[in-house]
């Protein structure tokens, strides 16, 4: 009872505080107008690893001359170190500058740096232009998502992940699927592939095949089921497998190859019924271009710390648009990307449906950020404080410190076999 009523009071207080910082934030937007005050300037960069129960997270505070504090997100699972070191050597050359100035940063760190792009600069980048949106917000008294254009949705279908970490048997996923359901979610992800890679066994392609026809029985014809291949197999398995699964009527198959095997997915979307989609692992919109100009894919997955921040992933959704192309953006670490995936979402018109790793995820992850982000009838809620609308409680964070660990979905241990533990 003493520790629920501390997370009461937290709550409390979080939300007079971020109350009081949208008044603020406000008074200080009007007090601004002709009055020629200086915008903040970045005054230091601090990330913080926590803990995140399967995986870890890498926030990332910008604080400010003015007292304004900016948070962002670059988690990348097994590569933390790495990635906190790009932080920092981008922090060099962006400290004393203008912490609004958000486009000429994205120069900064990709042009002007000569190294670009992969995953690790990518998440760093997406951390820190996440921030800076979150600052801009804030010290103008308005949601990101206004600056972007204003909001076309306050809330956005959600499909469950991770609901099913643990189970290894088909009735196991079965009874696992009874948890995001009850919590009301109309559409699940799942990866029923077990150790299989690029040579999938007919064993294990029965096996496979049972767990998906288990959990499409439990939960009826209603639910959308997709599944996730983590790029494992290669062209032969992925086509007998497709051609298995075509009778469970699946919303969609994710990464069924290699994600840079263009010429392999080619063959893949022409064989199979089931549509193909993929994107967690492209980090521009360049990488975007040529699989949009094929029209290899009906909806894509970009992450908004991988690609490199908010403003990219507007860009990258916004070059989909005009293909016909859905967006279901990728959305596998922690609640402050989650806040600024949704941000864009709000503002997005091909925004079809947005992934969430809930119910199922630490047991302090709704301490950890304030307001928590809450999904209601299967429907994910927009945040419309101030910048991303949430607040990092730095107590939590550092009572949970990260615990390095490597992603592994192949083999024994894999992140996919860590049992359930209900928050």
């Amino acid at each position: 009872m003493r520790s629920e009523s501390r997370s009461r009071r937290r709550a409390r207080c979080h939300a007079r505080n971020l109350a009081g910082l949208g008044a603020a934030c406000k008074a200080r937007a009007a007090g601004r107008e002709g009055s020629g005050m200086s915008r903040p300037r970045i005054a230091a960069v601090r990330t913080f690893f926590v803990h995140g129960y399967y995986r870890n997270f890498v926030f990332v505070k910008i604080e400010t001359d003015e007292g304004i504090a900016g948070w962002g997100e670059c988690s990348l699972e097994g590569k933390e170190g790495a990635v906190m070191g790009a932080v920092d050597d981008y922090a060099r050359e962006l400290t004393g500058r203008d912490a609004c100035a958000i486009e000429a940063h994205i120069r900064t760190m990709t042009r002007d740096s000569f190294w670009m792009n992969g995953p690790v600069l990518r998440s760093a980048m997406g951390g820190l232009e996440t921030a800076m949106w979150d600052v801009l917000g804030k010290w103008l008294g308005v949601p990101v998502h206004t600056l972007l254009g204003g909001r076309l949705r306050d809330e956005i279908e959600a499909y469950s992940n991770a609901w099913y970490f643990g189970a290894r048997t088909a009735e196991d996923f079965a009874a696992a699927a009874e948890l995001p359901l009850s919590s009301g979610y109309r559409a699940l992800k799942f990866d029923p592939f077990g150790y299989a890679s690029a040579t999938q066994s007919t064993h294990e392609l029965r096996e496979a095949v049972e767990k998906v026809a288990a959990v499409r029985s439990a939960v009826g014809p209603d639910v959308r089921i997709g599944l996730d291949a983590h790029g494992r197999f290669g062209l032969m398995s992925a086509l007998r497998l497709l051609r298995e699964l075509d009778r469970y009527d699946l919303y969609f198959v994710e990464e069924p190859l290699h994600p840079g095997d263009a010429s392999g997915l080619e063959q893949v979307v022409r064989q199979s019924r089931i549509p193909i989609v993929l994107g967690e692992r492209l980090y521009s919109r360049w990488e975007y271009r040529d699989l949009l100009e094929r029209s290899l894919v009906p909806m894509i997955q970009p992450d908004v710390i991988h690609v490199g921040g908010i403003l990219e992933l507007r860009k990258i959704a916004a070059m989909a648009e005009v293909y016909g192309v859905a967006i279901a953006p990728h959305n596998a670490a922690g609640p402050i990307s989650t806040a600024a995936t949704l941000q864009v979402a709000a503002c997005t018109p091909n925004a079809e449906i947005q992934e969430m790793f809930a119910p199922q995820d630490a047991p302090w992850r709704d301490d950890l950020a304030r307001p928590p982000i809450a999904v209601v009838d299967g429907k994910v809620q927009i945040p419309h404080g101030p910048g991303l609308g949430i607040e990092l409680d730095e107590e939590v964070a550092l009572a949970h410190p990260g615990k390095p660990r490597s992603l592994d979905f192949y083999s024994a241990g894999s992140i996919l076999e860590i049992e359930y533990r209900p928050r």
